[in-house]
């Protein structure tokens, strides 16, 4: 069981003094229980948030919970899933009047392959459903995700593909199309 308590404080530049000024304050606190019994490994989090910003609207509070479970099946081959929560709360309206908060939902899986000793093939897919209390707020999420990693004596290489495709949710529903796509090649040195 971990417990850990996060504080963070932003800035922004005051252009009239050139000065860095105070501008919002993050508390999170996050609660995480992980039992690893060999071939299953479970993992529950339950974590809290309070964003607030000193001198702008939008501050905003979250709690969340996510559970996480990963079987070993063979000596190649881990399977999961993951489920969870979150509650998203905003004290103020938006610019017509209406409510900002909503309730995300969010369902995975993923596998993970050992193709040979030290290399890896690993691929996911989600799905996030956000349900706002204005439902021209609401949207859908699908990710889809892949990752090749490889040790190659004290250095290991990955190379990483995640798609996020966001669509509207219900007829009411005014949020845009749109896709967001990241790759990544990493290379980290590790002599142990």
């Amino acid at each position: 069981m971990t417990m850990k308590y996060e504080l963070a404080q932003g800035s922004r530049e005051d252009p009239d003094e050139e000065l860095m000024m105070p501008s919002s304050l993050r508390n999170t606190v996050s609660l995480k229980i992980k039992e690893a019994a060999d071939p299953a490994v479970f993992e529950l989090t339950l974590r809290c948030s309070l964003k607030d910003y000193y001198l702008a609207a939008g501050d905003f509070s979250y709690l969340e919970l996510e559970h996480e479970q990963t079987w070993r099946t063979t000596d190649w081959l881990k399977v999961g899933f993951i489920l969870g929560g979150k509650k998203v709360a905003f004290p103020e309206f938006d610019e017509d009047g209406l409510p900002k908060s909503y309730l995300s939902l969010k369902a995975g899986t993923n596998a993970v392959m050992s193709i040979v000793p030290g290399t890896s093939l690993e691929g996911g897919l989600a799905a996030r459903y956000d349900l706002a209390e204005n439902d021209a707020r609401t949207f859908q999420v699908y990710v889809a995700s892949a990752a090749l990693a490889t040790r190659l004596d004290s250095w290991m290489l990955a190379a990483r593909y995640r798609g996020e495709f966001r669509l509207p949710l219900g007829e009411s529903s005014t949020t845009g199309r749109l896709s967001y796509n990241t790759c990544s090649l990493t290379l980290q040195w590790d002599p142990n």
